[in-house]
């Protein structure tokens, strides 16, 4: 369904929360893929240092990596265009 011409943003609002959002994006994967690969560092000796209890929440920790790298990997499938909309003039 269209906007009505009141629910229209400006152009220039709508160019700046476009660049705002894909800017967080950007930032976010790569905070996301640091602790992806900070987790991926971390070994069975360094989980039983911290008191970290075997089973599920090691498991768990495994599985969240993975989803971090799932979503770190659909959204540098799309870099190209965050860095188009990050660097896109307001005309």
């Amino acid at each position: 369904m269209a906007l009505t011409e009141l629910q229209l943003p400006e152009r220039t609002a709508f160019y700046r929360e476009l660049r705002s959002v894909a800017g967080e994006a950007k930032s976010r994967s790569l905070r996301w893929n640091e602790i992806s690969e900070f987790i991926q560092t971390v070994v069975t000796a360094d989980l039983d240092a911290m008191g970290v209890p075997v089973g599920q929440v090691r498991t768990d920790l495994v599985a969240f990596r993975t989803s971090l790298d799932n979503i770190v990997t659909a959204i540098e499938a799309e870099y190209v265009t965050l860095d188009k909309l990050r660097a896109m003039a307001i005309l």
